[in-house]
């Protein structure tokens, strides 16, 4: 299924925002949006907001609230996955420039012009994200390296994450650069020209969530653009709000999701090995969240049933609404 096409009498922004039962963290992207936004900038700009079969119906209510011609509401009658969802928002999107726009996003400067500006002047630009989750002293997890066996090493004890969000912390204090050049840039607040996503044919509709936008960064790469951490611009991001509410789909997912990368993107000796740390973390988790178990137990019964649905499915999940 291919939704992407090219839309001509283009504005300069459209913002893609995906749902599913988030219509109350819509509501306050798009009020910090219009509170944030420099108008004195010329920026033409448009909402898509693609709503994936929620069951909550809520966001009909915000598009009465929201009545304006430059934010478009989109109802689908199934969840296509946040992929593509984001393809069919973009087949309807008459921007030179794309911003898929996480629902749980907080603005609170204006991000927008400055983006704009830099990939105008500079073409080999392939991807541009700004800094989110600024509440974390020590680490920085808004942007990072390619999937290595350094960091699945680290994985195996929970801490590859953290690893590699306190070296992108260190280099963003070190550098006097406001812009940095990375292998990706956190999914929640991505930029990208739309015509170098309709050549790419957008995310790759094998996966439902999680590793489509580190497998659209490597695409890009491969066609020689940049991803660039323009880590000098802030947005909040809350961050996994949907996870929250269900840890063991949200585990199942991210895990899946990482092998069918793993899969596409790596091949014989070095693909078994990253396969193999992949397998060997979903053993150490259970034995993590084990110990875990006295300090929470909810949760830690949820990872547990996650990571063994992982290992006897081996690594493979469907979904079904």
């Amino acid at each position: 299924m291919n939704f992407i096409s090219v839309n001509e009498n283009r504005v300069s922004l459209s913002i893609i925002i995906i749902n599913y039962n988030l219509s109350d963290e819509i509501r306050n992207c798009l009020i910090s949006f219009f509170d944030s936004l420099n108008f004195d900038s010329g920026i033409e700009f448009e909402f898509i907001i693609v709503d994936n079969n929620s069951p909550d119906k809520k966001l009909i209510k915000l598009e009465s609230e929201f009545r304006d011609e430059n934010i478009h509401f989109y109802y689908l009658d199934q969840n296509l996955g946040f992929g593509k969802g984001c393809n069919f928002g973009a087949s309807k999107a008459k921007g030179k420039y794309l911003c898929f726009l996480n629902p749980d996003t907080i603005i609170k400067e204006d991000i927008f012009s400055p983006i704009l500006n830099f990939m105008e002047k500079d073409p080999s630009v392939g991807i541009v994200g700004p800094k989110q989750q600024i509440w974390e002293p020590l680490f920085d997890f808004s942007a990072g390296y390619s999937p290595n066996l350094f960091f699945e090493f680290f994985n195996l004890f929970g801490a590859g994450v953290f690893v590699e969000g306190f070296l992108v912390r260190m280099l963003t204090r070190i550098t006097s650069k406001d812009k940095l050049r990375m292998n990706w840039v956190l999914g929640a607040a991505i930029f990208i020209c739309a015509d170098l996503f309709n050549a790419i044919n957008g995310f790759d509709k094998d996966y439902f969530m999680f590793s489509e936008e580190v497998d659209l960064w490597k695409r890009v790469s491969e066609r020689g653009y940049k991803i660039i951490y323009y880590h000098r611009l802030k947005i909040h991001h809350i961050g996994s709000v949907s996870g929250k509410r269900d840890y063991t789909l949200y585990t199942i997912r991210t895990y899946s999701s990482k092998n069918i990368y793993i899969s596409k993107h790596y091949k014989s000796f070095f693909k078994f090995v990253m396969k193999f740390f992949l397998y060997a973390q979903l053993f150490s988790q259970i034995i993590i969240w084990t110990i875990l178990f006295p300090l929470n137990s909810e949760k830690s019964k949820q990872k547990i049933n996650a990571f063994t649905y992982l290992i006897k499915n081996k690594l493979l999940y469907e979904h079904r609404d």
